[in-house]
């Protein structure tokens, strides 16, 4: 693999922290500190990015924001990549018909990153902010993986040799058209820290923390591979897959913010309706799902 660019890694760390506060200015100083880049460093990255319009420095304030040059890359993405914006408004409408919180997430890397997100905070959701990454390491990004090839799943279980009940819970997930996870403690820290982690992602501490709380999130006690009829759950989150053209899941719609011990007869519901409502935006996308042959 190729040495990544210094500069270059410092300026995507510049823009995703920008685009995770974007009603927020920040000054050099304030950058620096939280991104965890020495302030020459900083200033000369931020004058490449004020210089080409992807940032805008206030002459008075002398605080950084987002620039117009990031709008039309944005537009330019969304004219290639039409799931998202169908997902967008899906994620609106369902957020309003079913009182939860939306998100709208992809495969960037290594990580998770969340694109959009739809409705008001409830006291049991997940901080979200749009920008944010988390590790794709089991059991996170199951609905990911679940129709992957073998050797992507293979690399994804290699990021957490040690975790137990993986092929039960993608096994799950392909039956049920989605992923349904727990609330458990270890998701309520891993939540709270990378709350944190996203007003300062250059915090190496932060960063091993959250490392280490994805270790705890043991799958079988995270993800539920069946749900029994008449019992309840505690649920953390429930995702459904958006598949795109070559049958691979180009995003994922998720739902947050749930009652505690919902029956499994109410999960089956909601889980059923983020399925449907993927289908739909898979469709209207041009998305392929897999086993699934579409003739002329």
């Amino acid at each position: 693999m190729a040495r990544p660019a210094l500069a270059a890694t410092r300026a995507i760390a510049v823009l995703d922290f920008l685009a995770a506060h974007p009603a927020e200015p920040f000054t050099l100083s304030d950058l620096a500190t939280r991104l965890g880049i020495n302030v020459a460093s900083a200033h000369a990255v931020l004058g490449v990015l004020t210089d080409a319009g992807y940032v805008v420095r206030h002459p008075r304030l002398r605080t950084y924001t987002l620039g117009p040059s990031v709008v039309a890359l944005g537009s330019a993405a969304l004219e290639h990549h039409a799931a998202i914006d169908l997902a967008r408004d899906a994620a609106r409408r369902l957020s309003e018909d079913v009182e939860l919180e939306v998100a709208v997430t992809a495969l960037a890397g290594d990580d998770i990153v969340f694109l959009a997100r739809a409705g008001e905070h409830r006291a049991r959701g997940i901080p979200m902010h749009v920008g944010q990454r988390v590790p794709l390491v089991p059991p996170l990004g199951s609905v990911f993986v679940a129709w992957a090839p073998d050797d992507v799943v293979a690399a994804w279980r290699a990021r957490a040799p040690k975790a137990r009940g993986v092929d039960a819970a993608l096994a799950g997930v392909r039956a049920r058209g989605y992923s349904v996870a727990l609330e458990v403690q270890a998701r309520r820290s891993l939540a709270d820290t990378l709350d944190h982690l996203a007003d300062a992602p250059g915090d190496p501490q932060l960063r091993g923390s959250v490392d280490d709380l994805v270790a705890e999130l043991g799958v079988s006690d995270y993800q539920v591979s069946s749900l029994e009829r008449g019992q309840r759950y505690d649920v953390s989150m429930i995702a459904a897959p958006v598949f795109g053209p070559a049958g691979d899941v180009a995003l994922a719609l998720t739902l947050v913010g749930f009652e505690p011990a919902l029956p499994a007869e109410q999960i089956a519901a909601y889980g059923e309706r983020l399925r449907d409502v993927g289908m739909v935006v898979t469709k209207r996308s041009h998305g392929q799902v897999p086993g699934v042959t579409v003739t002329a």
